[in-house]
């Protein structure tokens, strides 16, 4: 398989993983995801979409500590346009509503 083939079944993987999050395919979505996620940490490639994406994998399936972790890496990424702010800000919203519940159950 030549490079352009190895780069455009890369994408593709991403794109399935994307997609899965899309239909709420959480659980699959995650195990589609981290390979990707795992290879941006070691290359230190920020990249808001698949860490978002990923994130709300990991909440979705009820994978905490590991959400907090991957919002902690997205909350240290740039947005380098309006579409990655929107994301970050949708993140934020999940951490917000977590923070909330958490804090309903522990007055509780």
């Amino acid at each position: 398989m030549d490079k352009s083939a190895k780069l455009k079944a890369f994408a593709l993987e991403m794109k399935e993983g994307y997609q899965l999050v899309q239909e709420k395919r959480y659980e699959e979505a995650k195990v589609k995801l981290r390979p990707f996620i795992e290879l941006m940490r070691q290359s230190g490639a920020p990249h808001i979409r698949l860490f978002v994406s990923y994130s709300i994998s990991q909440i979705r399936t009820g994978e905490f500590e590991g959400f907090l972790q991957t919002y902690q890496e997205v909350q240290e990424m740039a947005p380098k346009n309006i579409e990655e702010e929107k994301l970050k800000e949708q993140l934020d919203g999940f951490f917000k509503n977590i923070m909330e519940e958490l804090q309903k159950e522990e007055n509780h």
